[in-house]
């Protein structure tokens, strides 16, 4: 199996890492040498290009798209015509435009395209899935909390986080746009959004021209709210998903890896991930779940359309 990397920053390398691990037996990159990140000590790709064009006539059967994400849609356009498999790192663009011709040409070439949200890979958030979609012990969902508050100039240590794609308005940064996988964990549980709004933080603690921290709300059209907070602002981190039942609530500690269910008649309930299980693995699991996808084995990856559907409310942002 031939796969073709676009953009070898910190992820592009993750991406890399796994699916070589995975079995996949040529991994070429393409890349405009403008990452930051060193290539010493990183896992090296079989074959570097500097022009896609170049790199899709090598005929690679999958194509992972981990450029700026003012970038995702080009790529991933050239990439679908050239009749290859694609997964998209998140958000899928930081705009609607070219997301409707990018669908119908998936729809039309048959091929599989994926965003990467890899949240949908944890273990806790897809059991409290299953509860919200399905029924469990707690009864029917009323409502959801996300929170994800993180300090972006300690993301990337080598670079200065000014000059960053989550600092930069023109690549696609921010808040609602960089941290997207709450807005797609929300859609993934509740269903689709009816309604939704969005507004910024209304200073600029970190200096720079995007929205470095948000609320979102969504009424989702089986009835349920879903609220979202983000910042790129915050110290010290924190990642929480809480959702409440009719018979009580469960709050998820994603960086901790713990969990509490509070039941209506006040009894509690804890536990953690499994054994041995560390956040790295939702890449590892999301890459598997693409190559399962690719072969119709299994559809549990992230669509297009539901790509589109969180961008929607990420650009529903309003500073």
């Amino acid at each position: 199996m031939h796969l073709l990397i676009c953009g070898l920053g910190s992820i592009g390398r993750r991406h890399l890492r796994h699916f070589r691990a995975l079995g996949v037996t040529r991994i070429d990159a393409y890349r405009t040498g403008n990452a930051t990140l060193s290539d010493i000590d990183q896992p090296e790709p079989d074959q570097v290009f500097n022009d896609l064009d170049q790199a899709l006539a090598e005929r690679p059967e999958l194509v992972v798209v981990a450029n700026p994400t003012a970038l995702h849609i080009p790529t991933a356009l050239a990439a679908v015509r050239a009749g290859c498999h694609v997964l998209v790192e998140k958000p899928l663009s930081n705009t609607l435009s070219g997301c409707a011709e990018l669908a119908e040409e998936v729809r039309t070439r048959g091929v599989v395209l994926s965003v990467a949200c890899n949240l949908r890979f944890y273990p806790m958030l897809c059991m409290l899935q299953e509860w919200v979609r399905t029924g469990g012990p707690l009864g029917e969902p009323i409502s959801g909390l996300a929170h994800f508050g993180t300090y972006l100039p300690d993301w990337h240590p080598w670079e200065d986080f000014r000059t960053s794609y989550a600092a930069r308005r023109e690549l696609g940064g921010g808040a609602a746009l960089t941290l997207v996988h709450e807005i797609d964990c929300m859609l993934w549980m509740f269903g689709p959004a009816e309604r939704f709004e969005g507004i910024a933080l209304g200073k600029h603690p970190l200096g720079v021209d995007v929205d470095e921290a948000c609320a979102i709300v969504i009424r989702h059209r089986g009835g349920a709210l879903s609220t979202i907070t983000l910042s790129l602002a915050q110290k010290p981190a924190r990642r929480t998903i809480e959702i409440t039942f009719t018979g009580g609530m469960v709050t998820c500690d994603l960086l901790t890896g713990r969990w509490i269910i509070r039941y209506a008649d006040g009894q509690l309930s804890e536990g953690g991930l499994p054994e041995g299980f560390d956040f790295d693995h939702t890449y590892r699991d999301q890459a598997a779940a693409f190559l399962l996808a690719i072969r119709r084995e299994d559809p549990a990856t992230v669509s297009v359309d539901e790509g589109i559907a969180a961008l929607k409310v990420a650009l529903s942002v309003k500073e």
